[in-house]
């Protein structure tokens, strides 16, 4: 009797040209580098099981996650799962399929085809690709039904709303990465208070005068992970010349003085040399 080919993989490609993939620029536009951490270890799970990863609770994944992470960098499971469905929205996962819990991609199952182009591997469940790489016609296998569907998206937009139920600014894309980046200090930190939103908005306000630079400044802050709004361009701050001093006036003065009280000391020992009056002429 043979021996059960294996299916997880001990390592999976990454091609250098990794980042100037859209849909991972538009990861890291959204989330950061946390997002795209998170979106890395979900992609580990899945080729450790082979190309497409089971779960019985989404929940029990993002405490997985959370603890492979650190719990210093992300606390909350709803930031996890929020990052897993954003990646379903963007095209990195199927979404049909995570509705399933069930989490893979097409992306996904081409590069595990390729590494395992000569094992025989059973590739029959959940598989969407045809033997070009192409998207089957008939992917996903076992859909839901559409019941199940409109209660999914009735979720996703409860868990969309929790990010934008506050409006900081009448600018929605100002407002929505202004909350996107309270929402990331509250998974990394302690919880803000109301008084810490208002100084931080206070401080995003007092650093530029149009949502453009705003907007540059929260998604800097954001990407960073800082804890504080920094100007994207130092301005430089025009000197006032100083005034200038007097000296010709003061030192004109000061020498008509001298010049008077000079000429009454000369009258005075001509005086008394003389011994008598002095006539002068004018």
């Amino acid at each position: 009797m043979g021996r059960k080919p294996k299916t997880g993989l001990d390592y999976f490609p990454k091609d250098v040209d990794y980042y100037d993939d859209f849909n991972i620029m538009d990861l890291m536009n959204e989330y950061g580098p946390l997002g795209q951490t998170i979106y890395d270890v979900v992609l580990c799970m899945i080729y450790h099981e082979g190309y497409y990863l089971e779960v019985p609770k989404m929940e029990q994944l993002a405490v997985k996650i959370i603890k492979t992470i650190g719990n210093r960098w992300v606390k909350k499971k709803d930031f996890v799962l929020q990052v897993i469905h954003y990646c379903a929205e963007i095209g990195l996962f199927d979404q049909d399929l995570l509705n399933q819990n069930v989490i893979t991609s097409v992306g996904v199952q081409r590069r595990y085809k390729e590494v395992t182009v000569r094992n025989k591997v059973d590739r029959s469940k959940y598989w969407l690709i045809d033997e070009n790489g192409q998207p089957l016609l008939n992917a996903p296998q076992n859909s839901i039904s559409a019941t199940e569907k409109d209660i999914s998206a009735t979720e996703k937009r409860q868990k969309e709303s929790k990010v934008n139920k506050n409006i900081y600014y009448s600018n929605p894309d100002l407002n929505r990465e202004f909350c996107l980046y309270l929402d990331m200090r509250n998974h990394t930190g302690p919880t803000l208070s109301a008084e810490q939103i208002n100084a931080l908005k206070e401080e995003l306000d007092s650093l530029a005068e149009n949502d453009s630079d705003k907007l540059g400044i929260v998604r800097k802050a954001f990407g960073g992970g800082y804890k504080s709004f920094f100007p994207t361009s130092k301005k430089r701050k025009k000197s006032t010349p100083k005034p200038k001093k007097e000296e010709t006036i003061h030192n004109f003065t000061q020498r008509e003085v001298k010049d008077c009280e000079f000429e009454n000391l000369e009258k005075k020992l001509l005086k008394k040399q003389l011994g008598g009056d002095i006539t002068t002429y004018g």
